[in-house]
């Protein structure tokens, strides 16, 4: 038997810790979806209120959405697979849109957001193959 020598480089472990990040940030976006949905009086009221007129319930069937979405994603792009590593650069494209939208109310969170998302974009868009090379796919 053969061992071949790995392709991979470090930036492997960005495209790994993107998929880790979409399955907290989509149980995080479950779970307040889940509370503006079952129990508003915990979000009403919030500083990031004055940004959108848009209902709390609508807010929530959002987060609940884009949260399974995460959720399905994450260990799919751990995993290599193609279609994960599109899904996961457009959730972090749309993860910094939404970060750049909220920096007037949450500027250090949100810079950190958006350098994350950009990091982990790139990671997955040029090195995202790697992955899935080492599984042998």
């Amino acid at each position: 038997m053969e061992i071949e020598e790995s392709r991979a480089t470090g930036w492997v472990a960005w495209v790994l810790f993107g998929g880790i990040l979409l399955v907290l940030l989509g149980a995080l976006h479950l779970s307040v979806g889940l509370v503006a949905l079952l129990r508003p009086e915990f979000i009403a009221g919030d500083r990031a209120d004055l940004l959108t007129d848009l209902p709390l319930t609508a807010v929530g069937w959002i987060h609940i959405a884009l949260g399974s979405l995460a959720l399905i994603t994450g260990p799919c792009l751990i995993r290599g697979l193609d279609w994960a590593r599109a899904l996961s650069v457009g959730l972090a494209v749309l993860a910094a849109l939404v970060n750049f939208v909220f920096l007037g109310v949450y500027p250090i969170w949100s810079v950190i957001g958006i350098a994350l998302a950009g990091l982990i974009a790139w990671a997955v868009a040029v090195h995202g193959g790697e992955v899935a090379d080492a599984y042998g796919s």
